[in-house]
């Protein structure tokens, strides 16, 4: 009878370690690439990615959540502009444009143990493009302040992306580390997306050029000492599905293999 005890509390317990779910998490450069119409209006980008999930007991699949920011424009100029009650004034001029992603992954390891793990991942989720203004008088000689200080334009649309990539075991350099606990991870990633309208300050515009604007943007600004309000040109509006190609490299931790 003792034995058979024995028997079952070690049965037991393999079978309690075995649903031990397990945790994930990554933190990576990331470098963009657009193409098709998008890649025609904006050159790349460069961003920083976040990634949470849990991982299940047969280390074979991890689902989770993924954000990424990445800029792609950051336009800084000293202009001189004629204001509409005939004085002129310094600006500069700061035009950030950027697109955060959030999804929802799973990620298919093809190995569940090993120095390298190669896997498959899916994301579906949503791309918000933003840009923000921000206008300066650098002698504040002329009191303007501008109307539109905080997000200037902003779209959003459904995106999903497909891709692949490896982690490496870091147990070979750091001796003391667990096996399977901290990984130098890369990836590579293609996602699509609905139509979205964004902001870009860099394209060429000219009658040669191959993108072509939807609109002018302008930002409103106000002279505080007559009130008088008037605008200017601050960049170019877009309007592409998404497609965006996306490099990723940076580290990841396991939890409770």
């Amino acid at each position: 009878m003792k034995n058979l005890y024995t028997l079952l509390f070690v049965m037991t317990s393999f079978a309690a370690q075995a649903q031990v779910w397990g945790f994930e998490f990554g933190a990576n450069y990331l470098y963009a690439n657009p193409f098709g119409g998008m890649g025609k209006v904006i050159d790349r980008g460069h961003g920083v990615n976040l990634n949470i999930g849990t991982v299940t007991p047969s280390q074979r699949f991890a689902f989770g959540v993924d954000i990424s920011y990445t800029q792609y424009d950051n336009e800084k100029s000293k202009q001189e502009y004629t204001m509409g009650d005939g004085l002129v004034a310094p600006m500069e001029i700061s035009v950030v444009s950027y697109y955060t992603n959030i999804t929802g992954y799973g990620r298919w390891y093809m190995t569940t143990h090993g120095v390298i793990r190669p896997y498959l991942v899916g994301k579906v989720g949503y791309a918000m493009y933003t840009t923000d203004l921000n206008v300066y008088d650098p002698d504040d000689a002329d009191q303007c302040e501008p109307l539109d200080s905080d997000k200037l334009y902003s779209d959003g649309t459904f995106i999903g992306t497909i891709g692949a990539g490896a982690k490496f075991d870091l147990v070979s350099v750091f001796k003391k580390l667990t096996p399977g606990s901290f990984y130098f991870e890369s990836s590579v990633n293609m996602t699509q997306g609905g139509h979205v309208r964004y902001m870009d300050a860099d394209a060429d515009h000219s009658q040669n050029s191959n993108p072509r604007a939807i609109d002018h943007a302008t930002a409103q600004f106000i002279n505080t000492q007559t009130q008088i309000v008037h605008e200017h040109h601050v960049g170019y509006l877009y309007s592409n599905p998404v497609q965006m190609m996306e490099l990723r490299f940076g580290f990841s931790w396991n939890f409770a293999r």
